[in-house]
């Protein structure tokens, strides 16, 4: 790889100002707050039992619509263009509601990613109904409509019941591109074959496993599975069809959510599974290339851009994520990866830092956040974009 890989500790809207180049990302995966009304700062708390500020905003995973708000919506409106026009529409939808204080925070940050995207890039933003079609639109008018590409549903099981509707037993994820000239890797992400169908396959040769079709004469055209004794006998009526590595991938992907006993596992709130984000790296980036993601919570997106080496981007506002990030790439890569990537940002160090962990998954965040080594923190001062 080349470059250095750069972890910002910090509110993404202003690293993506500052820090990100134009048209300098190869792929952006972003997992936002979903507005779902759960509220994780209580996961985190000062030694002496306060909250600061700024870690109750990095969690709360709600908004109000409020003069912060108000001042996000008509930045962007006075932009003017589409977005401008999208987000006039969703006022008169929605009103000053805390569903419009979301998208009003959602709005310049989608904005700036598509600055940063390369031509060639893609965005897969992940979300749930609560806010899905706003964002949708959103998105139609930020990266326009036509560079829509899925719509890709994760399906999960897990403990959620219900018994006045439909359990809730998935995730969406947006995915979008800069032009019709996107990376997609497809033979990187063929699925498996049904155990069923890769039985047909009983012949081998040099090439692969083959079952003989026919193409006509004293057969049926497309007629299969025939024996070696009819290819012998009427070559020129029948051909082999070798079996590929794998089938088409689908737009609904079956990956399970990680339990509590998942080795994954690091007790951080919103923790996606590794596989899920292998997926999308494998099949729209290539190895070199720079993956981005601005709320990047405890570090699986980046941690698997490494492993699969790619260059990286992370980005957070809260300091546990980025406690637990680096602690995770430590433990995962050994120390000799501190080398390999900076952290930006004012974050206390480590050893004896403020941040205690609390009430839910407290052994591994304790153990993340209470490392023997300390960390030097680069006190970056502000550098003009492009540097």
């Amino acid at each position: 790889m080349q470059g250095k890989n750069v972890l910002y500790y910090g509110d993404n809207l202003e690293v993506l100002r500052l820090h990100v180049k134009d048209e300098s990302v190869d792929l952006i995966y972003l997992d936002p707050p979903f507005k779902s009304d759960q509220n994780y700062n209580v996961l985190f708390a000062e030694r002496n039992g306060t909250r600061s500020p700024a870690q109750i905003k990095a969690f709360k995973d709600t908004w109000t619509w409020d003069l912060e708000a108000a001042e996000a919506f008509e930045e962007v409106v006075e932009r003017g263009g589409k977005v401008s026009e999208a987000m006039q529409g969703f006022r008169k939808l929605l009103g000053n509601s805390d569903m419009l204080a979301y998208i009003s925070m959602m709005a310049p940050r989608l904005i700036e990613l598509q600055r940063i995207l390369k031509r060639t890039g893609s965005i897969y933003l992940h979300c749930d109904p609560t806010a899905s079609a706003y964002l949708r639109l959103l998105m139609d008018a930020v990266f326009g409509p036509k560079n829509f590409r899925n719509e890709i549903v994760w399906c999960y099981s897990s403990m959620q019941t219900a018994k006045k509707t439909w359990a809730k037993k998935h995730d969406t994820l947006l995915y979008f591109s800069k032009s019709d000239h996107r990376i997609f890797n497809v033979q990187d992400v063929l699925e498996p074959y049904p155990d069923d169908y890769a039985a047909r396959f009983k012949h081998r040769d040099e090439k692969g496993k083959y079952i003989i079709r026919a193409k006509g004469g004293p057969f049926a055209v497309g007629q299969g599975r025939l024996k070696p004794e009819d290819e012998a006998k009427y070559p020129q009526w029948t051909y082999r069809q070798y079996m590929k590595k794998g089938s088409l991938p689908k737009d609904w992907w079956v990956i399970q959510m990680l339990n509590a006993n998942s080795p994954e596992r690091l007790g951080y709130p919103t923790q996606k599974p590794e596989a899920l984000l292998e997926r999308i790296i494998k099949a729209s980036s290539n190895e070199g290339d720079l993956v981005l993601d601005p709320f990047c919570g405890c570090g699986t997106t980046i941690a698997v851009a490494q492993r699969l080496n790619r260059r990286w981007i992370g980005i957070d506002a809260a300091q546990p994520a980025i406690t637990l990030s680096i602690s995770r790439f430590e433990r995962t890569f050994g120390e000799i990866i501190t080398r390999q990537y900076d952290v930006v940002g004012e974050l206390d160090s480590i050893s004896g830092n403020t941040m205690q962990p609390a009430e839910v998954n407290p052994t591994r965040l304790q153990k993340a956040a209470k490392s023997s080594y300390s960390l030097t923190v680069n006190r970056a001062a502000r550098i003009e974009r492009g540097q």
